[in-house]
């Protein structure tokens, strides 16, 4: 498996001397540093501490005449509520923190793979992949708590009984549906990204001076717009999981 670590784990492997050597069944014949074989928790955790320090800094300059920085957080935040107000109905503001800080942990995520040297880790599936297993845990729990667990489960054999042979069929296809949705959730997120990056990185490489601008105004597109349809699932699925409770 082949293995390009982001200039900026690089940078960071020389400047506090780590170790290289190689990782068994990755990248064989190759060293890397723990840094470089795991650029990707290293990009988002960057990414992380940058939506903190960016939520640090709206709250400590709240004002009625709000500054750029307020604007862009009440922008992202809108953009949050309209999203669970409209998927998830009555009750929905308890799901906004989860749902604006999603968003804003992957569009910042996204947008580091567009600087110089560095990398996204969404690019890589075990982060996506994380998030939407975090994602499915969490509107399962809301859903078992809103409903209870037996008529939240057993929901899932549809109307008929449980011992009916209608249910029995049901139940197993629906909830290996429902699983499906960890992998159709975190995939549509790393391939998008992936393959942007990669098609990117071609095209540069054929026509270096002619592209990189409409390329770069793809690639931020793209940035905002998976950002967008990750949190609109999110919500989506919360919104399946509490209905019968939370809508009125």
């Amino acid at each position: 498996m082949e293995h390009h670590p982001s200039g900026f784990a690089i940078w960071l492997t020389k400047l506090l001397g780590l170790p290289q050597h190689s990782w068994p069944h990755f990248a064989p014949g190759m060293h890397f540093s723990i840094l470089e074989r795991y650029d990707h928790l290293l990009v988002s955790i960057l990414a992380a501490l940058i939506v903190l320090a960016f939520s640090l800094a709206v709250k400590k300059r709240l004002a009625l005449v709000p500054g750029p920085l307020q604007q862009a957080a009440e922008t992202l935040v809108g953009i949050a509520i309209g999203e669970a107000k409209a998927k998830i109905g009555h009750g929905y503001e308890k799901y906004v923190p989860l749902i604006g800080t999603l968003g804003l942990f992957i569009l910042v995520n996204n947008l580091l793979g567009m600087v110089p040297g560095l990398g996204t880790g969404t690019a890589n599936w075990n982060i996506p992949l994380g998030m939407a297993i975090m994602v499915f845990l969490f509107y399962n729990f809301m859903g078992t708590k809103t409903q209870g667990f037996t008529h939240y489960w057993a929901h899932f054999g549809g109307p008929m009984p449980w011992y009916t042979f209608i249910w029995v069929l049901l139940f197993p296809l629906e909830v290996t549906g429902l699983f499906i949705r960890i992998f159709s959730h975190s995939m549509r997120l790393f391939m998008n990204l992936g393959l942007e990056h990669l098609i990117s990185g071609v095209f540069f490489m054929i026509m270096p001076f002619l592209l990189p601008v409409p390329m770069m105004f793809l690639g931020l597109l793209v940035c905002c717009i998976q950002a967008y349809v990750f949190i609109v699932l999110t919500s989506v699925y919360i919104g399946l999981a509490v209905a019968e409770t939370e809508h009125h």
